[in-house]
């Protein structure tokens, strides 16, 4: 029994969870700045990427002012020249 409830609550957090910026996805960000070179994207095209990633996994989440912020800081470390 005790199974079975641990398993509806594991559930239920991952049906009702909302994908959002997380390290997970800026991660993912920064490695996919990194593979562009010499070519890296701009920070609009660092947004949309992240913003397609979370639509891509089902998500409606709408970036805030410090994600874009984050998204602005991993850009710059990754493009410094």
């Amino acid at each position: 029994m005790r199974t079975i409830i641990i398993f509806s609550y594991f559930f239920l957090l991952f049906v009702v969870m909302e994908f959002k910026f997380t390290w997970y996805i800026s991660n993912q960000l920064q490695d996919w700045i990194v593979s562009k070179k010499p070519n890296y994207p701009n920070l609009n095209e660092c947004i949309k990427w992240v913003e397609d990633k979370l639509k891509s996994q089902g998500s409606n989440y709408l970036l805030t002012k410090e994600d874009i912020e984050d998204i602005k800081i991993a850009h710059e470390f990754h493009t410094i020249k």
